[in-house]
């Protein structure tokens, strides 16, 4: 009798711990990490998702978030999704070119004409192509977002190539630091959650980055002029949906399959209506703050371009492995 009483309570313990086993298997909370403010709209990208994917899992998977790099750094990010530290971000690729330099062409002076276009990579082959690339280091593209940027200064209005020339500039982007001192500015290299305080302590004096980021980063307190990409931008980045292939393959099919389609969802139904509308957030809030407001002409844009292909394109096509294939799938897209 003894016996088979122990015997009970150990078949009794085996199942409750397979069966804890089965619900932490199904069960998972994954680390969202990026480096914009809580707020904004990739903030929000990245919650909008993942409050989806929790609903048609219904619970299963569930999400922490860390915005303004409570978690890791900016560029940090990249590493971390590889080694399986970091589950998702919401991350620039060209922040990653140090180690892909083909990246580079995510944040190309003038090879993306509008947000819907850019969008239009992920079913083209740059865009096949550098999801190849990304997978071949360890993270995984969801989505592909677009961001139109601007250029701001407390020197002068930056409208022309010349203009920038003995300006301090945060250029954002390998090919655009190389095509900005090319024209004559000094370069300083930072993420633009650091703007803010480089423009204070007069490290910089002019950079480029997104018209999100001059929102949230509350850069009209430091700038005198701001060309806004109402109309037309030299200045357009992907910051993809990214996870880690570690975390990817630790889910099940069914979850898999739900990533995939809330990424397809976000990508038909949320992305452009929502980024779309951010260079003319821009200009009301910096208008609304005093600085001199200005919207790039055609005739500037195609100033900038014909910068661009001497310099920025002709060193990426010339130095990086690959360049100029890239470069002409880049191109192509814009068809």
């Amino acid at each position: 009798m003894k016996r088979r009483a122990v015997l009970s309570a150990i078949l009794g313990l085996v199942t409750v711990a397979f069966l804890c086993t089965t619900v932490d298997a199904k069960s998972i909370t994954l680390k969202v990490s990026h480096q914009f403010a809580k707020g904004d709209v990739r903030d929000e990208m990245t919650r909008v998702f993942g409050a989806k994917v929790t609903e048609m899992t219904n619970g299963d998977v569930k999400f922490r978030y860390y915005p303004a790099s409570a978690l890791f750094k900016a560029k940090e990010q990249w590493d971390a999704m590889r080694m399986g530290t970091l589950d998702i971000s919401l991350f620039p690729l060209d922040y990653a070119s140090g180690k892909v330099p083909q990246f580079s062409v995510s944040l190309m002076p003038c090879v993306v004409q509008n947000v819907a276009q850019g969008l239009t990579w992920s079913d083209k082959p740059i865009g096949k192509k550098l999801e190849a690339m990304m997978l071949e280091n360890g993270v995984r593209n969801l989505a592909w977002a677009w961001f139109s940027g601007g250029i701001g200064s407390n020197v002068r209005q930056i409208k022309l190539p010349e203009d920038v020339k003995g300006v301090k500039l945060r250029a954002a982007g390998k090919k655009f630091e190389f095509m900005m001192a090319e024209a004559g500015a000094s370069i300083t290299s930072m993420p633009s959650s650091e703007a803010y305080q480089a423009l204070a302590t007069g490290v910089i004096d002019t950079m480029l980055t997104s018209a999100a980021s001059f929102v949230s980063y509350r850069l009209y307190e430091q700038l005198k002029y701001a060309n806004v990409p109402t109309k037309y931008s030299i200045w357009y980045m992907a910051e993809n949906l990214c996870i880690s292939e570690k975390t990817w393959e630790r889910l099940s099919p069914d979850q898999q399959k739900v990533f995939l389609e809330v990424a397809e969802w976000m990508h038909k139904e949320w992305i452009l209506q929502n980024f779309d509308a951010l260079a003319k957030e821009m200009y009301d809030e910096y208008t609304k703050a005093g600085v001199d407001v200005h919207e790039m002409t055609k005739e500037e844009f195609m100033a900038w371009q014909a910068f661009a292909k001497k310099t920025a394109w002709k060193d990426f096509a010339d130095n990086v492995q690959g360049g100029q294939e890239i470069l002409n799938l880049a191109v192509d897209a814009m068809d």
